[in-house]
């Protein structure tokens, strides 16, 4: 049986990048009313996501290098995903 460290460790490398994806993906998929709440959750998952990414990189932990990525990821994929806002007709 894994010890308490390692399941942490897998989870840390794992929980970061599914909410960071999660986080934009609702965000690029929603309209409307839904779209305001997307656009909270993003703020708050990049807000985490930055303090994590800030905490791995100072302790110079195994997996910055994937929490780096998925808080670069989240930046830019702001700007190249197209969203389905303007692509509904109202």
């Amino acid at each position: 049986m894994p010890e308490l460290t390692e399941l942490f460790a897998v989870v840390d490398a794992l929980a970061l990048p599914i909410l960071g994806l999660w986080a934009l993906l609702s965000t690029k998929l929603s309209v409307g009313e839904a779209l305001r709440r997307a656009e909270r959750r993003f703020m708050i998952a990049l807000v985490i996501i930055s303090l994590v990414t800030l905490r791995t990189v100072m302790r110079l932990d195994d997996v910055w290098i994937i929490h780096t990525l998925t808080l670069a990821s989240m930046v830019l994929g702001v700007f190249t995903v197209p969203s389905r806002e303007g692509a509904l007709a109202v």
